[in-house]
């Protein structure tokens, strides 16, 4: 008996198929990326209260936050991810802005060349970092539907956008509608019903975008939301890796993919027509079956299926002598 018919002969009888397909042109590949360390990070670790403090509004990263951006920088390098991506996608506050620069933009801008022409500029924050430059081709998109749940914190209370223009010239904060934040409340916190709606909405939006590999330079309790959106119908593994909480810095990337779409990809159609006539699409091809499902067919949906386990299948002596 070949060994994928043996291994799945030990499949467990309630056990569905739990498979998926879908077309690749429909769906994209998102890294999400949350933070490095900020200032606000290692106060609240002490004394969550901190959260509350002026001091530490729009926190900037801390010394450790920038080695980890370098670290995450390196990864993205060495397994060919940062040569995959198309676009940036990253919160107007301050520590994403500079996480963002840090992770996917180029080396410390040379001595001598203008910071206009920079990704970030130098000396922000509390640590400040030397001007980063834009090596990579990839756009980096400001969006406000990605930052922290807000509110109450001055740490989630971002700057005023013509700010970060002047400090971040190689990002698009065109998608950003006000200069001031007129998102952030001072005595009213963001409700999860609240974050979880505007989740959907960002997800809606990534669907939108023309790019199909796309990082995203996020928070704490938006991914977290953002992710719980996702991963009910998974196993405890998988739904697992999709909604445990994120440390700072740490990137995991997944598909997602709008099943129910009725209109025109957004991404680049990469099938191929085939047939008779493969360069005339316009001519019907014979070889095409021109058969519809219909409701006697009474087609089955995947996971109804039974398992190698529940099909008494017979086995050749092809198959168990190893011959096909």
């Amino acid at each position: 008996m070949a060994p994928g018919v043996a291994a799945a002969d030990q499949a467990s009888p309630e056990e569905t198929f739990g498979v998926s397909m879908y077309p690749v042109h429909r769906s994209k590949v998102i890294h999400i990326v949350r933070h490095g360390q900020g200032y606000h990070n290692v106060a609240g670790e002490l004394d969550h209260s901190s959260y509350m403090s002026w001091d530490f509004t729009d926190a900037s990263l801390t010394d450790l936050g920038w080695q980890q951006a370098e670290a995450l920088h390196a990864h993205l390098d060495a397994t060919g991810i940062m040569s995959q991506v198309e676009l940036v996608v990253v919160s107007p506050l301050l520590r994403t802005l500079q996480t963002a620069a840090g992770v996917f933009g180029g080396p410390t801008l040379p001595e001598g060349e203008s910071e206009e022409s920079s990704l970030m500029t130098s000396g922000l924050g509390k640590s400040p970092h030397a001007a980063i430059s834009r090596l990579n081709s990839f756009k980096f998109v400001a969006n406000e539907w990605c930052r922290e749940q807000n509110g109450v914190h001055p740490c989630d209370r971002r700057s005023d956008i013509s700010f970060y223009k002047k400090s971040f010239p190689g990002v698009d904060f065109s998608e950003v509608e006000t200069d001031k934040d007129t998102w952030w409340h001072e005595t009213k916190r963001e409700t999860s019903q609240e974050l979880f709606a505007r989740a959907r909405g960002f997800v809606r939006w990534l669907l939108k975008r023309p790019e199909s590999r796309i990082a995203v330079v996020s928070h704490s309790s938006f991914i977290f939301h953002m992710c719980h959106l996702f991963g009910a119908e998974c196993s405890d593994v998988v739904r697992k890796e999709i909604q445990t909480g994120f440390r700072n810095c740490e990137m995991r990337s997944v598909v997602i993919l709008d099943r129910l779409a009725t209109g025109a990809p957004s991404t680049a159609f990469l099938d191929f027509p085939g047939g008779l006539h493969y360069n005339d699409l316009s001519k019907k091809d014979m070889d095409v079956p021109d058969r519809e499902i219909v409701a006697e067919d009474k087609v089955p949906h995947a996971d109804s299926l039974p398992t190698v386990a529940q099909t008494a299948w017979p086995i050749s002596d092809a198959h168990s002598n190893g011959k096909l």
